[in-house]
């Protein structure tokens, strides 16, 4: 292993403010140092001291300086130097150790070269420069104690390595270097937090990924925490990972190589502050939703944050569940792949809007992907198979340079299978069907051809097909679920109902999928529900809670994910199927019924010796017409409706209830009604509750 103690560039993201840009302590004269192969000039004016040290000119030549009754620890180090041929590196070694190269950009003149540092040992300390890349000059250096580390911060190389290496050729890192190293698949580093509290902790990475986006996978205490994704990032900066329910005493991060050739600089762990109330809504972004689709949204939304769905993707496999657990997920997913016409046209034959179909008269929730099989261009060789057809590496079919001309075949052939699919949804919308629709799933992996020309042609097609589907075919039972994290795949608040990823850990591994969580709430401004799309583990519903992690619900993969006993052993799948936090088919209300909010107030107009006159007024927060009003109320003693008018009331004991009208049923968004009556009694100031259909 290598352990480079040599610190460039320390990230002033990192440091407690005020601490950077201390002042150097007292110089320590080059001349003054022990030389071999070099000497002392002074031709170039602007030294200190008697003059500087010249001649790094061959392998051999060194200079060394002692730095004196260092009380140990980590130093700033400052070199006070000249290159007037150039950028140059000087190689160092401490105490007779080699710890790397600092950098000497270019300067004719004597300047200083900062943000390196030096583990010093208690006494007597020699730094030696060596030749490294030559031809430059050296004045004096100082050496003053760093700055205590930031609260909260530990370094990666200060924790115990796994096929990784301690490195520091990447300038900007804090501490004494960064690991590196993640290029096979057990590659780790453990970073241990010393004598914590215990209780919630906000995660931070410091990372590069100089070689393009990257993907780790972290643990705790041995636990998988999930994987978390490092955009390309060719300096080094930081990314939120999520939670860490850290145990009182030493607890340990594990970051483990997944997608690796990724450069770990430290984590960073901070009390989290409360989760405060969403702002998510039953509204949704399509103003002509049918009724089923709204009461849809209506009900995952106000079951956000309770409870989690229970979801399984594939008809076989949610049959699989219901024999080995006894309960029937709540989510069934399915697929319209075989409905894509490149594949009918090969004799594909779908049966997913079948099963669909009959999900929903269980009372189950159908929620919908599209593997699109590439429109042309399928390559249809080994391990290339037409079947495979939506997948990048087996289709030249190009997005972006189809979408650039709408008069192409390609852009031809694109709305051919959008016009296919809408069939099948037509089949689902004329079924009274609503569907949590998750087209163009993965976008931002790369690996479907939807996502291999980058963000803006995914957004652009993603909204083609919104529109097509939408606009042109008029389809309004969808609830459009966007499948990706990063902000720059996001195509619009206006076309985006419910933000979700799919999420395949490690083996073992039923975290609670944290750090993609809290990514999805920022990208959604926490207006938008946040879903797990596909799983390959199911997250653990007590660290859901322990997390706070409120996914509306999971969709676990099919086959082998879910039957094999070994990504999630059965007995774990029955715990899940029976915890009282997870809903189940059965435990799914007539959620298409389900009422949306409104606000009601009542004022009196009038009051006579044992009457008054009252009116009501009902508003309507929502986005679309509503269907239907209802507004409830405590009757007073001795109160009585007398007369109404635009609306029925009736009474029930005490309670009061009243309906819209046929003429009044729509209110549109934002608007309201008012309704009015005439009561025996006197006036109240009754709570009024008041649902839309």
């Amino acid at each position: 292993m290598r352990l480079l103690l040599l610190v460039s560039l320390i990230a002033a993201t990192l440091l407690t403010p005020g601490t950077a840009g201390a002042q150097p302590g007292p110089w320590l004269e080059a001349e003054a140092g022990a030389l071999s192969g070099t000497v002392v000039e002074s031709g170039v004016e602007g030294f200190s001291g008697t003059g500087y040290v010249a001649g790094f000119d061959e392998p051999a030549d060194t200079l060394t300086i002692t730095i004196p009754d260092s009380p140990g620890g980590l130093h700033d180090l400052t070199v006070r130097y000249a290159t007037p041929y150039g950028p140059k590196n000087a190689a160092l070694s401490l105490n007779g150790t080699a710890i790397g190269e600092v950098p000497l950009p270019e300067s004719a003149s004597f300047t200083e070269a900062t943000g390196s540092k030096l583990l010093l040992a208690e006494g007597d300390n020699t730094l030696t420069f060596g030749t490294g890349w030559g031809w430059y000059l050296v004045d004096a250096i100082s050496v003053t104690p760093s700055a205590p580390p930031e609260p909260g911060l530990h370094e990666a190389e200060d924790g115990e390595l796994n096929g990784t290496v301690v490195e520091s050729a990447v300038p900007g890192f804090s501490g004494r270097g960064y690991v590196a190293g993640f290029d096979t698949g057990t590659d780790s580093v453990t970073i241990t937090i010393p004598d914590s509290p215990g209780g919630l902790h906000d995660l931070t990475i410091r990372y590069a990924t100089p070689y393009g986006a990257k993907t780790a996978s972290l643990s705790l205490n041995g636990s998988g925490l999930g994987d978390v994704q490092f955009p390309a990032n060719p300096t080094f900066t930081t990314i939120s990972a999520g939670k860490v329910l850290l145990v009182e005493g030493d607890n340990t991060v594990t970051i483990t190589n997944n997608w690796g050739w990724y450069l770990i600089d430290a984590i960073k762990v901070t009390p989290s502050a409360p989760r405060g109330p969403h702002r998510v809504t039953g509204a949704l972004t399509d103003p002509a939703a049918t009724p089923e689709a709204k009461g849809l949204m209506r009900y995952l939304a106000a079951n956000y944050g309770r409870t989690i769905l229970s979801g399984q993707q594939d008809q076989a496999s949610i049959d699989w569940v219901e024999q080995n657990t006894g309960e029937v997920p709540a989510v069934g997913g399915y697929d319209l792949m075989d409905y894509s016409p490149s594949r009918v046209e090969r004799g594909t034959v779908g049966r997913d809007v079948d099963h669909a179909i009959a999900h929903d008269r269980r009372g189950g929730v159908v929620t919908m992907a599209w593997h699109w099989n590439a429109p042309s261009g399928l390559i249809d060789q080994p391990g290339k198979e037409w079947w495979r057809g939506f997948y990048t590496d087996a289709t030249t079919f190009d997005v972006a340079a189809a979408l650039a001309d709408p008069s192409s075949a390609d852009h031809r052939l694109l709305i051919r299978d959008m016009d296919a699919i809408a069939v099948q949804l037509k089949r689902l919308a004329d079924a009274e069907v609503p569907v949590l629709w998750r087209p163009l799933h993965e976008a931002e992996g790369g690996w479907f051809w939807w996502g291999a020309k980058g963000p803006e042609a995914a957004k652009e097609l993603y909204r083609l097909l919104h529109q097509r589907l939408v606009g042109h075919h008029g389809l309004h039972n969808l609830i459009w679920v966007w499948n990706s994290v990063a902000p720059e795949w996001y195509p619009g608040d206006d076309v985006v109902d419910v933000v979700s990823m799919d999420s395949y850990p490690p083996q073992g591994d039923h975290g609670p999928v944290i750090g993609p969580y809290e990514r999805l709430v920022e990208l959604g401004q926490d207006r938008r529900l946040v879903a797990l799309g596909e799983v390959g583990s199911i997250p653990d519903p007590d660290l859901l809670a322990a997390y706070e992690a409120r996914w509306s619900w999971f969709v676990t993969w099919s086959g082998s994910f879910i039957q094999d006993g070994v990504v999630n052993p059965l007995d774990f799948v029955r715990r899940v199927y029976a915890h009282e936090r997870v809903i189940t088919l059965d435990e799914l209300p007539d959620f298409k019924t389900t009422p949306g909010q409104c606000t009601a107030t009542l004022r009196v107009v009038a009051r006579w010796g044992r009457g008054f006159h009252a009116e009501v007024t009902v508003r309507h927060p929502e986005n679309s017409p509503s269907a239907g009003w209802r507004v409830s109320w405590q009757l007073g003693e001795g109160q009585r409706i007398d007369s109404q008018w635009s609306s029925k009331i009736t009474t029930s004991g005490s309670t009061a209830t009243a309906v819209n009208l046929p003429w009044n049923a729509g209110i549109a968004p934002g608007g309201s009604t008012t309704f009015g009556f005439l009561a025996t009694g006197s006036p109240t100031a009754p709570a009024l509750t008041c649902a839309i259909g």
